[in-house]
Protein backbone atom coordinates (compact mmCIF):
# COMPACT_ATOMS: atom_id res chain seq x y z
CA UNK A 1 0.00 0.00 0.00
CA UNK A 2 1.58 3.21 -1.36
CA UNK A 3 0.78 5.66 1.37
CA UNK A 4 1.39 10.37 0.85
CA UNK A 5 0.99 12.76 3.18
CA UNK A 6 -0.36 16.17 1.60
CA UNK A 7 -1.35 19.46 3.02
CA UNK A 8 -3.18 21.63 0.94
CA UNK A 9 -3.56 25.65 0.68
CA UNK A 10 -6.17 27.83 2.73
CA UNK A 11 -7.51 28.44 -0.45
CA UNK A 12 -8.03 25.39 -1.26
CA UNK A 13 -11.62 23.47 -0.42
CA UNK A 14 -10.66 19.72 0.07
CA UNK A 15 -13.35 16.69 -0.11
CA UNK A 16 -11.84 13.76 0.62
CA UNK A 17 -13.62 10.55 -0.48
CA UNK A 18 -12.56 6.50 0.48
CA UNK A 19 -14.44 3.98 -1.27
CA UNK A 20 -17.07 6.39 -3.02
CA UNK A 21 -17.87 7.95 1.01
CA UNK A 22 -16.93 11.75 2.06
CA UNK A 23 -15.03 11.41 4.99
CA UNK A 24 -13.39 14.79 5.23
CA UNK A 25 -13.60 17.56 3.49
CA UNK A 26 -12.87 21.55 4.62
CA UNK A 27 -10.59 23.86 3.46
CA UNK A 28 -6.79 23.66 3.95
CA UNK A 29 -6.78 20.37 5.30
CA UNK A 30 -3.60 18.38 5.79
CA UNK A 31 -3.24 14.72 5.99
CA UNK A 32 -2.18 11.24 5.06
CA UNK A 33 -3.81 8.76 2.68
CA UNK A 34 -3.50 5.74 0.80
CA UNK A 35 -3.36 6.25 -3.26
CA UNK A 36 -4.91 2.93 -3.86
CA UNK A 37 -7.96 3.96 -1.93
CA UNK A 38 -8.74 7.30 -1.46
CA UNK A 39 -9.42 9.99 -3.72
CA UNK A 40 -9.84 13.90 -3.69
CA UNK A 41 -11.27 17.13 -5.20
CA UNK A 42 -10.28 20.14 -4.72
CA UNK A 43 -11.93 23.38 -5.36
CA UNK A 44 -10.90 27.15 -4.90
CA UNK A 45 -12.45 29.12 -2.14
CA UNK A 46 -11.51 33.24 -4.00
CA UNK A 47 -13.85 34.72 -6.09
CA UNK A 48 -13.48 33.66 -9.48
CA UNK A 49 -13.77 36.37 -12.65
CA UNK A 50 -14.86 36.08 -16.09
CA UNK A 51 -14.97 38.40 -18.66
CA UNK A 52 -17.37 38.36 -21.59
CA UNK A 53 -18.27 40.10 -25.17
CA UNK A 54 -21.62 39.55 -26.69
CA UNK A 55 -21.70 40.46 -30.24
CA UNK A 56 -24.47 40.77 -32.41
CA UNK A 57 -27.18 41.63 -29.29
CA UNK A 58 -30.37 43.01 -31.11
CA UNK A 59 -31.95 46.52 -29.97
CA UNK A 60 -35.45 47.25 -30.31
CA UNK A 61 -35.17 49.40 -33.44
CA UNK A 62 -33.67 46.53 -35.35
CA UNK A 63 -29.52 47.74 -34.36
CA UNK A 64 -26.96 45.53 -32.80
CA UNK A 65 -24.67 46.34 -30.61
CA UNK A 66 -21.71 44.29 -28.48
CA UNK A 67 -22.00 44.14 -24.75
CA UNK A 68 -19.11 43.78 -22.56
CA UNK A 69 -17.99 42.84 -18.84
CA UNK A 70 -17.06 40.94 -15.95
CA UNK A 71 -18.62 38.56 -14.05
CA UNK A 72 -17.56 37.65 -10.52
CA UNK A 73 -18.55 34.93 -8.83
CA UNK A 74 -17.70 32.32 -5.58
CA UNK A 75 -18.20 28.49 -4.92
CA UNK A 76 -20.49 28.49 -1.52
CA UNK A 77 -21.63 24.81 -1.89
CA UNK A 78 -18.61 22.69 -3.13
CA UNK A 79 -20.65 19.72 -3.29
CA UNK A 80 -22.86 20.81 -5.81
CA UNK A 81 -20.12 22.60 -7.57
CA UNK A 82 -18.42 19.11 -7.25
CA UNK A 83 -20.84 17.18 -8.87
CA UNK A 84 -21.81 19.18 -11.46
CA UNK A 85 -17.74 19.91 -12.60
CA UNK A 86 -15.36 17.37 -12.54
CA UNK A 87 -12.46 18.82 -9.57
CA UNK A 88 -10.58 16.00 -9.11
CA UNK A 89 -6.71 16.31 -7.79
CA UNK A 90 -4.17 14.46 -9.89
CA UNK A 91 -0.95 13.23 -8.72
CA UNK A 92 1.15 16.00 -10.71
CA UNK A 93 1.22 19.66 -10.77
CA UNK A 94 0.30 20.24 -14.17
CA UNK A 95 -2.56 17.85 -14.76
CA UNK A 96 -4.05 19.67 -11.57
CA UNK A 97 -3.69 23.27 -13.32
CA UNK A 98 -5.14 21.82 -16.44
CA UNK A 99 -8.03 20.25 -14.41
CA UNK A 100 -9.06 23.29 -12.55
CA UNK A 101 -8.71 25.48 -15.56
CA UNK A 102 -10.97 23.23 -17.32
CA UNK A 103 -13.48 22.82 -14.34
CA UNK A 104 -13.75 26.73 -14.70
CA UNK A 105 -14.17 27.33 -18.16
CA UNK A 106 -17.54 25.25 -17.67
CA UNK A 107 -18.65 26.92 -15.06
CA UNK A 108 -17.74 30.18 -16.43
CA UNK A 109 -19.30 28.70 -19.82
CA UNK A 110 -22.87 27.95 -18.02
CA UNK A 111 -22.59 31.25 -16.16
CA UNK A 112 -21.77 33.45 -19.48
CA UNK A 113 -24.71 31.60 -21.28
CA UNK A 114 -27.10 32.73 -18.51
CA UNK A 115 -26.05 36.34 -18.56
CA UNK A 116 -26.26 36.66 -22.15
CA UNK A 117 -29.67 35.37 -21.92
CA UNK A 118 -30.60 38.54 -19.66
CA UNK A 119 -28.17 40.47 -21.71
CA UNK A 120 -30.06 39.99 -24.19
CA UNK A 121 -33.56 40.28 -23.00
CA UNK A 122 -32.70 43.78 -21.42
CA UNK A 123 -31.12 45.11 -24.77
CA UNK A 124 -34.42 44.46 -26.73
CA UNK A 125 -36.23 46.41 -24.70
CA UNK A 126 -34.18 49.54 -25.66
CA UNK A 127 -33.59 51.12 -28.59
CA UNK A 128 -29.90 52.20 -29.82
CA UNK A 129 -29.68 55.14 -28.20
CA UNK A 130 -31.06 54.17 -24.83
CA UNK A 131 -29.07 50.81 -25.15
CA UNK A 132 -25.77 52.23 -25.49
CA UNK A 133 -25.84 54.46 -22.46
CA UNK A 134 -27.55 51.62 -20.36
CA UNK A 135 -24.57 50.22 -18.78
CA UNK A 136 -25.65 51.13 -15.18
CA UNK A 137 -29.07 49.98 -15.55
CA UNK A 138 -27.85 46.79 -17.44
CA UNK A 139 -25.95 45.70 -14.60
CA UNK A 140 -28.66 46.03 -11.65
CA UNK A 141 -30.59 44.39 -13.92
CA UNK A 142 -28.03 41.46 -14.76
CA UNK A 143 -26.73 41.16 -11.26
CA UNK A 144 -30.97 40.94 -9.78
CA UNK A 145 -31.45 37.88 -12.49
CA UNK A 146 -28.77 36.13 -11.84
CA UNK A 147 -28.87 35.99 -8.25
CA UNK A 148 -32.24 34.86 -8.53
CA UNK A 149 -31.41 32.17 -11.02
CA UNK A 150 -32.16 28.37 -10.34
CA UNK A 151 -28.76 27.53 -12.60
CA UNK A 152 -26.61 29.28 -10.27
CA UNK A 153 -27.64 27.41 -7.21
CA UNK A 154 -27.29 23.88 -9.49
CA UNK A 155 -23.71 24.48 -9.48
CA UNK A 156 -23.41 25.98 -5.75
CA UNK A 157 -22.59 29.30 -7.13
CA UNK A 158 -23.21 32.99 -5.64
CA UNK A 159 -22.85 35.96 -7.48
CA UNK A 160 -20.25 38.80 -6.37
CA UNK A 161 -20.15 41.53 -8.80
CA UNK A 162 -21.29 42.40 -12.48
CA UNK A 163 -19.89 44.91 -14.26
CA UNK A 164 -20.44 46.25 -17.78
CA UNK A 165 -17.79 47.87 -19.69
CA UNK A 166 -19.26 49.11 -22.45
CA UNK A 167 -22.24 48.79 -24.67
CA UNK A 168 -21.27 49.56 -28.42
CA UNK A 169 -23.06 50.35 -31.76
CA UNK A 170 -22.16 48.96 -35.04
CA UNK A 171 -19.25 51.38 -37.02
CA UNK A 172 -21.72 53.17 -39.25
CA UNK A 173 -24.36 53.42 -36.36
CA UNK A 174 -21.82 54.75 -33.90
CA UNK A 175 -20.69 57.42 -37.07
CA UNK A 176 -24.52 58.15 -37.52
CA UNK A 177 -25.56 58.84 -34.16
CA UNK A 178 -22.23 60.56 -33.70
CA UNK A 179 -23.07 62.92 -36.46
CA UNK A 180 -26.92 62.87 -35.15
CA UNK A 181 -25.40 63.88 -31.61
CA UNK A 182 -23.79 66.38 -33.33
CA UNK A 183 -26.40 67.86 -35.10
CA UNK A 184 -27.89 68.20 -31.59
CA UNK A 185 -25.45 69.60 -30.15
CA UNK A 186 -25.44 72.30 -33.16
CA UNK A 187 -29.02 73.04 -32.59
CA UNK A 188 -28.65 72.99 -29.15
CA UNK A 189 -25.70 75.44 -29.60
CA UNK A 190 -27.95 77.65 -31.77
CA UNK A 191 -30.64 77.39 -29.59
CA UNK A 192 -28.52 78.03 -26.80
CA UNK A 193 -27.31 81.52 -28.98
CA UNK A 194 -30.89 81.85 -29.73
CA UNK A 195 -31.97 81.69 -26.12
CA UNK A 196 -28.81 84.44 -24.87
CA UNK A 197 -30.05 86.79 -28.00
CA UNK A 198 -33.51 86.81 -27.24
CA UNK A 199 -32.26 86.87 -23.34
CA UNK A 200 -30.28 89.57 -24.19
CA UNK A 201 -32.66 91.24 -26.08
CA UNK A 202 -35.66 90.82 -23.60
CA UNK A 203 -33.13 92.16 -20.75
CA UNK A 204 -32.64 95.21 -22.99
CA UNK A 205 -36.57 95.51 -23.88
CA UNK A 206 -36.93 95.11 -19.28
CA UNK A 207 -34.35 97.79 -19.03
CA UNK A 208 -36.16 100.11 -21.70
CA UNK A 209 -39.84 99.41 -19.85
CA UNK A 210 -37.85 100.33 -16.64
CA UNK A 211 -36.24 103.38 -18.20
CA UNK A 212 -40.02 104.42 -19.69
CA UNK A 213 -41.49 103.59 -17.02
CA UNK A 214 -39.29 105.81 -14.58
CA UNK A 215 -39.77 108.83 -16.99
CA UNK A 216 -43.62 108.14 -16.60
CA UNK A 217 -43.09 108.16 -12.80
CA UNK A 218 -41.04 111.10 -12.68
CA UNK A 219 -43.21 113.06 -15.47
CA UNK A 220 -46.41 112.04 -13.05
CA UNK A 221 -44.31 113.28 -10.11
CA UNK A 222 -43.72 116.32 -11.60
CA UNK A 223 -47.32 116.70 -12.96
CA UNK A 224 -47.86 116.21 -9.25
CA UNK A 225 -45.43 118.81 -8.02
CA UNK A 226 -46.43 121.08 -10.62
CA UNK A 227 -50.51 120.49 -9.63
CA UNK A 228 -49.30 120.95 -6.02
CA UNK A 229 -47.81 124.31 -7.00
CA UNK A 230 -50.42 125.32 -8.85
CA UNK A 231 -53.27 124.28 -6.21
CA UNK A 232 -50.63 125.98 -3.48
CA UNK A 233 -50.45 129.16 -5.68
CA UNK A 234 -54.27 129.41 -6.22
CA UNK A 235 -54.85 129.38 -2.29
CA UNK A 236 -52.15 131.73 -1.41
CA UNK A 237 -53.87 134.12 -4.69
CA UNK A 238 -57.06 133.39 -2.50
CA UNK A 239 -56.20 134.59 0.99
CA UNK A 240 -54.50 137.06 -0.82
CA UNK A 241 -57.75 138.27 -2.75
CA UNK A 242 -59.69 137.08 0.56
CA UNK A 243 -57.22 139.59 2.46
CA UNK A 244 -57.53 142.07 -0.16
CA UNK A 245 -61.32 141.81 0.16
CA UNK A 246 -61.46 141.97 4.13
CA UNK A 247 -58.99 145.16 3.11
CA UNK A 248 -61.24 146.94 1.23
CA UNK A 249 -63.90 146.30 3.52
CA UNK A 250 -61.76 147.92 6.31
CA UNK A 251 -60.77 151.10 4.05
CA UNK A 252 -64.81 151.16 2.80
CA UNK A 253 -65.43 151.17 6.04
CA UNK A 254 -62.31 153.96 7.22
CA UNK A 255 -63.39 155.79 5.03
CA UNK A 256 -67.32 155.60 5.57
CA UNK A 257 -66.30 156.63 9.20
CA UNK A 258 -63.83 159.12 7.55
CA UNK A 259 -67.09 160.70 6.04
CA UNK A 260 -69.67 160.16 8.86
CA UNK A 261 -66.30 162.14 10.72
CA UNK A 262 -66.09 164.88 8.15
CA UNK A 263 -70.02 165.47 8.06
CA UNK A 264 -70.39 165.44 11.72
CA UNK A 265 -67.25 167.74 11.62
CA UNK A 266 -68.40 170.45 9.33
CA UNK A 267 -72.20 170.13 11.13
CA UNK A 268 -70.46 170.68 13.81
CA UNK A 269 -68.67 173.65 12.58
CA UNK A 270 -71.76 175.28 10.37
CA UNK A 271 -73.45 175.11 14.25
CA UNK A 272 -70.40 177.10 15.21
CA UNK A 273 -70.10 179.60 12.80
CA UNK A 274 -74.45 179.94 12.67
CA UNK A 275 -73.63 180.15 16.96
CA UNK A 276 -71.25 183.16 16.06
CA UNK A 277 -72.98 184.50 13.31
CA UNK A 278 -75.86 185.11 15.88
CA UNK A 279 -73.93 185.88 18.22
CA UNK A 280 -72.56 188.55 15.92
CA UNK A 281 -76.36 189.34 15.17
CA UNK A 282 -77.49 189.67 18.69
CA UNK A 283 -74.56 192.07 19.16
CA UNK A 284 -75.41 194.14 15.94
CA UNK A 285 -78.62 194.13 17.24
CA UNK A 286 -77.82 195.31 20.34
CA UNK A 287 -75.36 198.17 19.20
CA UNK A 288 -77.97 199.61 16.83
CA UNK A 289 -79.72 201.68 18.89
CA UNK A 290 -76.50 203.04 21.01
CA UNK A 291 -75.11 206.06 20.16
CA UNK A 292 -71.61 205.93 18.49
CA UNK A 293 -69.10 208.11 21.33
CA UNK A 294 -70.77 205.87 24.11
CA UNK A 295 -69.62 202.94 22.20
CA UNK A 296 -66.07 204.24 21.52
CA UNK A 297 -66.13 205.59 25.10
CA UNK A 298 -66.93 201.98 26.59
CA UNK A 299 -63.94 200.01 24.17
CA UNK A 300 -61.48 203.08 25.50
CA UNK A 301 -62.30 202.14 29.02
CA UNK A 302 -61.33 198.83 28.33
CA UNK A 303 -58.24 199.39 26.88
CA UNK A 304 -54.18 199.98 28.55
CA UNK A 305 -52.36 203.21 27.64
CA UNK A 306 -50.74 201.64 24.21
CA UNK A 307 -54.04 200.98 22.89
CA UNK A 308 -55.07 204.66 23.74
CA UNK A 309 -51.94 206.31 22.32
CA UNK A 310 -52.09 204.29 19.10
CA UNK A 311 -55.73 204.69 19.01
CA UNK A 312 -54.65 208.74 19.54
CA UNK A 313 -52.86 208.53 16.88
CA UNK A 314 -55.51 206.71 14.63
CA UNK A 315 -58.04 209.96 15.40
CA UNK A 316 -54.60 212.30 14.73
CA UNK A 317 -54.15 210.91 10.96
CA UNK A 318 -57.95 210.72 10.64
CA UNK A 319 -57.71 214.27 11.42
CA UNK A 320 -54.68 215.18 9.61
CA UNK A 321 -56.07 217.59 6.99
CA UNK A 322 -57.58 219.93 9.99
CA UNK A 323 -53.45 219.63 11.65
CA UNK A 324 -51.09 221.73 10.21
CA UNK A 325 -47.78 220.48 11.57
CA UNK A 326 -47.30 218.04 14.45
CA UNK A 327 -44.04 217.54 15.75
CA UNK A 328 -43.79 214.51 18.38
CA UNK A 329 -40.16 214.18 19.68
CA UNK A 330 -38.40 210.61 20.36
CA UNK A 331 -38.01 211.22 23.92
CA UNK A 332 -41.88 212.28 24.28
CA UNK A 333 -42.50 208.74 21.65
CA UNK A 334 -40.36 206.55 23.79
CA UNK A 335 -42.20 208.12 27.32
CA UNK A 336 -45.59 207.78 26.14
CA UNK A 337 -44.94 204.04 25.47
CA UNK A 338 -43.15 203.14 28.59
CA UNK A 339 -46.15 203.92 30.32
Amino acid sequence: MSMKYKKFEPTEYVIRVKNGEIIQEGPGLSFFYSTRTTSMMVLPTTASDTGFAFDQIITSDFQSVSVQGDISYIITDYRKAAQMVDFSYKSTRKENEALLVEAKQKMAKRILNLAKVYVTKFISTKNVRTAIVSGDALAADLREHMKKDETMREFGLELVSVSILGILAKPDTQRALEAAAREEILKQQDDAIYKRRNAAIEQERTVKENELNTEIKIAEKNKEKREKEMETKRLVQEKQAELDARKMENDIRLEEENRKLVELQTENERKKSDARAYDSEVLLRTFAGIDTEIVKALAVSGMDSRALIAKAFAEIGDKADKIGVLNVSPDLLESLTNR
